[in-house]
Parts: C-alpha cells; sequence; structure tokens
C-alpha cells in the first residue's frame, strides 16, 4: 500500500502560505497529513488556520514552542520587565480574542511527539526533541550526538521528522537511521544568505510503500502582498515587523532593544499590564 504523507510544521500564523501549501497537497495527491506544531504566531492567523488544518484531518496534531508559550501567557505567566514577553503577550492578546475555546482545548491537549507505523516503518514524530519543543539542539551544525537522542528511548524507530529549524534537513544518526525536517511553511530560514533569500513555503512529501521511503522537499509560491493585507486587516502589533519578516525573512524576536523601544512607542508595554490586571 502506498501512503502519500505531507509532512507541515513552522506555519506562524502565516495564512496564506499555508493556503498555498495545502492546494499543493491536494495537487500532489497527499493522503495523510502530519503536522509538527508552530502553528501560531506572529503573523495574523488564528481560529482560520486551526479550521484548515481541521478540513485535512492530520493523523499527528502535535504542540510546538510558541503553543506551549501561548498557554503559559493565558496563565499569565508573562515577565513584564522583559521586552520580548511583553512582545509575545502582545501579539498573543490579539490572537486570544479571535481563537475558539476548541482551539485552545486542542492545544492543551496536543503532544510535543508521537510514535506513528506507515506500513513496515517506524516513525519519531516531534517538534524539536522528543521532551523539549523548544532550544538550539537540532540545528543543522549541531553535534551528531544531539541528533542521536532523537531516538534514544526507542532504538527500534527507523525515521525520526523534526520541525522547530526552519530549515529543510536530511540526515542520519551514527548508526544509520533517517533523520527528517520539512523546513517552516510560514517562516524558511537559512544561514547562508543567497539562499535564505528564497521565502517560499516549505514542506514535505514523503512516499512510503512496500519498497521503501522516498522523500520530495516542496517550495511553493505564495502572495505575499496578501498576507499583508490580512495582518493590516485584523491591526496586528508590531505590523513593521511583520511586514520585513515577509519581505526579508529577518525576525526581531529577540531584539531586546528594538522591542523595548516599539513596546514605549505604542504602548504595548501597558496594553499588556492593563491586560494582565483586568484577567487576574
Amino acid at each position: 500500500m502506498q501512503n502519500r504523507i505531507a509532512i507541515l510544521g513552522d506555519v506562524h500564523g502565516n495564512v496564506t502560505a499555508l493556503e498555498a501549501v495545502l492546494k499543493d497537497c491536494i495537487a500532489n495527491d497527499v493522503t495523510e497529513y502530519w503536522f509538527l506544531g508552530d502553528l501560531i504566531l506572529p503573523g495574523p492567523g488564528g481560529h482560520n488556520l486551526f479550521e484548515m488544518l481541521e478540513r485535512v484531518k492530520p493523523t499527528v496534531w502535535l504542540n510546538g514552542n510558541w503553543e506551549e508559550s501561548y498557554l503559559q501567557f493565558l496563565n499569565g505567566q508573562v515577565d513584564i520587565n522583559d521586552p520580548a514577553d511583553i512582545h509575545f503577550a502582545k501579539i498573543a492578546e490579539r490572537l486570544a480574542r479571535d481563537l475558539k475555546e476548541s482551539d485552545v482545548v486542542r492545544m492543551k491537549q496536543a503532544p510535543i511527539h508521537q510514535i506513528k507505523q506507515v506500513n513496515h516503518l517506524n516513525f519519531s514524530i516531534t517538534h524539536n526533541l522528543p521532551n523539549k519543543s523548544y532550544g538550539p539542539e537540532l540545528y543543522p551544525t549541531q553535534d551528531q550526538s544531539n541528533f542521536d537522542q532523537l531516538f534514544k528511548e526507542h532504538e527500534e524507530l527507523d525515521v525520526a521528522v523534526y520541525a522547530h529549524i526552519h530549515q529543510p534537513v536530511l540526515r542520519y544518526t551514527s548508526k544509520g537511521q533517517l533523520i527528517l525536517n520539512p523546513g517552516a511553511v510560514g517562516q524558511p530560514y537559512d544561514s547562508w544568505p543567497k539562499l535564505w533569500s528564497d521565502l517560499r513555503a516549505q514542506y514535505a512529501i514523503i512516499t512510503v510503500d512496500d519498497e521503501g521511503l522516498q522523500v520530495n522537499f516542496r517550495k511553493v509560491s505564495y502572495n505575499v502582498d496578501r498576507e499583508l493585507q490580512r495582518a493590516n486587516a485584523v491591526n496586528l502589533p508590531y505590523l513593521s515587523l511583520y511586514e520585513e519578516l515577509r519581505k526579508t525573512g529577518k525576525a526581531h524576536t529577540h531584539n531586546q532593544d528594538m522591542l523595548a523601544q516599539m513596546n514605549e512607542e505604542f504602548g504595548y508595554k501597558q496594553d499588556v499590564i492593563n491586560y494582565l490586571k483586568n484577567k487576574s
């Protein structure tokens, strides 16, 4: 039996990119969908993202570190003296007004690791490490031993699929097991400037049949102007940063000085303080 599985991850609120990828999946006769986390933020997408994924009925739906951070935000875990925390809280506050309770329930119930058998092959599916959704351990240039950790507790597995780093990867463990990363649907990255200039949406299709496995890394063009129109329509906070992200790929999520300046200039810090007071 042949299975054509779309591996999707790191949408990061980019509605238009996800639309384009799902259309490409249909055109390529995908039969199953695995979603590896980070559906939300910093882009304008909200409940519509959950609706789009639910229509294709993913058999794997994981949380990423952004979902976990959003759930922490809902619990009031915000450091008001940290500009990056204020940034996240402000965009999360906007998102909270758009999400349905069912979306929050899904995030609360979603795992960060799942094991799945397809034909004769056993897959480990994660956002990052099996027990940790965040961190740099699996960046492409990290030590081989870090990648072997994907199989540490389940050495009988054949393939590990992960997301988080926003770059397509195909490599192996020290024992020869296959490791795949589909790249990012909504926020691709590359450390080499000429390669990073290609900002098309990324995902992968793996075909599993009785003979084995094939991997097809996909890149899909989408209408960036349409995405920015959507951001304008919802009054997305930090709009200029999102415009820069969409046009250049550069993110300022951890640029403390820039975020601190914007938080004061646009009153975002006070907005978050007021939100937390009203919530308590």
